[in-house]
């Protein structure tokens, strides 16, 4: 009798961990379709996950051969989750509370969905999944690589980052940094290096995921830290001079261009010491304020070449607020007066400046007013005005106020 009740007791754990066969069935080759939310809230789908090396394992807290993988399951998100595998647990659980304190203490620090359902889980039953653990290898095209038991997975990760290498950046993004190298290597061969160094300012940090560009950047990087390292060095009579313009400009030009390497750091501590020498902020921050004035006038001035003439009298007023004082503001103002002497097209040109926030608030204006806020329509009828003066916008201002006031 004894030895029945212990058979029985066999069979009810095997039978825990396999449930009737769902209907439909994932197998290595397919391309199964799928979204569903996790538990922290966010919408996992072959979509979003598309370029990526994905691993979506089913299993559950009460699963005994599950539970003796935890180990595995958190070393093999270790090693390759950096390189670009993004795990996904689906939980056979049905209680939620007790998942969840699995979760943290095994440390299982990927997404996880849970429906509370059991073996009737949602996902369970679309992907055909009878038996626990139950893992599938997912590749960057969405094509299941490899199923099966999670202990048995390791070789078939190893064989997809070599055959299938997830898309660790935008195609798009890599495309055009790549574009930009390759201009850089054009500059540095050429030996215009600190045209390279400008060029380097651009490169986004996000396209260094892909390792092919990363090692062809590393290798740009090697040549033109060598030449910062010159330059730096070269800056130093410079500064004794007090060449602080010209000092502070490459300095500031190697900074930018080479970011947190060594070589950008040595730059901008140095810029730092230099600032600190009396008179050499002010003679700088003053060439940059006349540069940067310079640039502004020279956008305003193609403007009006191009014979946008209503743009290029908003920039030039531009210069003249932001740049006072720079031979660039006084050029910009002689010009502001030459197209004022027309005062229809100095009116045309304030209401093509002011349109898209004056239309806004005239309308928020008009929607007190149908409201019978006729306190909050009057304030805002009035801050157009004061606002955008000498505008039509503020002559439609004027008038509805007009009206209000008629209406008392």
């Amino acid at each position: 009798m004894r030895h029945a009740a212990q058979s029985f007791i066999v069979v009810l754990v095997a039978i825990s961990m396999f449930a009737a066969p769902a209907p439909a069935t994932v197998n290595v080759g397919d391309t199964p379709k799928y979204s569903f939310a996790t538990l922290d809230g966010k919408t996992v789908s072959n979509d979003s996950l598309k370029g990526k090396l994905v691993l979506i394992d089913f299993w559950a807290t009460w699963c005994g051969p599950c539970m003796a993988e935890a180990g595995h399951m958190v070393a093999i998100k270790e090693q390759w989750g950096p390189k670009g595998l993004q795990m996904i647990g689906i939980s056979l659980d049905a209680n939620k509370a007790q998942m969840l304190q699995v979760v943290k203490q095994e440390n299982f620090n990927w997404p996880h969905y849970f429906d509370g359902q059991g073996w009737s889980n949602r996902i369970a039953q679309e992907w055909g999944v009878n038996s626990i653990p139950r893992t599938f290898l997912i590749g960057p095209d969405g094509t299941v690589l490899w199923t099966g038991h999670s202990a048995r997975i390791d070789a078939a990760i190893e064989k997809a980052f070599k055959e299938h290498p997830p898309q660790l950046v935008d195609p798009k993004v890599l495309a055009e940094a790549t574009a930009l190298l390759g201009k850089i290597e054009g500059a540095m061969k050429e030996k215009s290096h600190s045209e390279a160094v400008k060029m380097m300012a651009g490169l986004p940090a996000a396209a260094k995921a892909d390792t092919a560009y990363a090692e062809r950047l590393a290798k740009a990087e090697q040549e033109i830290t060598a030449y910062a390292e010159k330059a730096i060095a070269d800056i130093d009579p410079l500064i004794q001079e007090k060449k602080f313009v010209e000092a502070g400009t490459k300095l500031d030009e190697l900074a930018k261009g080479l970011g947190n390497t060594p070589a950008g750091v040595s730059a901008r501590k140095k810029l730092t010491e230099m600032m600190a020498i009396p008179g050499a902020k002010a003679q700088f921050e003053a060439a940059q304020k006349s540069r940067l004035a310079g640039e502004e006038l020279a956008v305003a001035r193609r403007l009006a070449d191009e014979g946008k003439n209503e743009q290029a009298y908003v920039r030039y007023k531009q210069v003249m607020a932001n740049f006072a004082g720079t031979p660039a503001a006084a050029d910009a103002k002689t010009a502001v007066e030459q197209f004022e002497k027309d005062p229809a097209f100095t009116k045309r040109a304030r209401d093509a400046a002011a349109e898209g926030k004056a239309k806004g608030m005239l309308g928020m204006a008009e929607n007190y007013k149908r409201a019978g806020r006729s306190d909050l329509a009057k304030a805002k009828y009035q801050e157009v005005i004061k606002t955008f003066p000498d505008t039509s916008f503020a002559e439609k201002a004027q008038q509805g106020l007009k009206e209000m006031d008629a209406k008392k």
